[in-house]
């Protein structure tokens, strides 16, 4: 049975689960490093590319990934906060 922890022990980044906004925050800094590492300019990216590097993080299992999806898509949530940031067009 998994251990239930409460909030404040609960661990993050690489733990249980994260919150959005430190899960946006890490995310977000993790595309500005794998954009880097693509054969194309950060302006030039597109939901094309957003979808391979969520498809890369989940092939490796990123803990990234591990936060609250709330019923949604979770690549339509990195795709958004991409989106938000300027870092992808639509």
């Amino acid at each position: 049975m998994p251990q239930i922890l409460p909030p404040s022990r609960k661990k993050s980044a690489v733990g249980y689960a994260m919150k959005r906004e430190e899960a946006k925050r890490l995310i977000v800094h993790e595309w500005d490093r794998w954009i880097k590492t693509q054969p194309i300019g950060p302006e030039q990216a597109t939901g094309r590319d957003s979808l391979k590097f969520y498809l890369e993080m989940k092939d490796a299992q990123s803990p990234l990934l591990k936060f609250q999806g709330r019923g949604r898509d979770k690549w339509h949530i990195i795709h958004g906060w991409l989106n938000g940031e300027g870092r992808v067009a639509d």
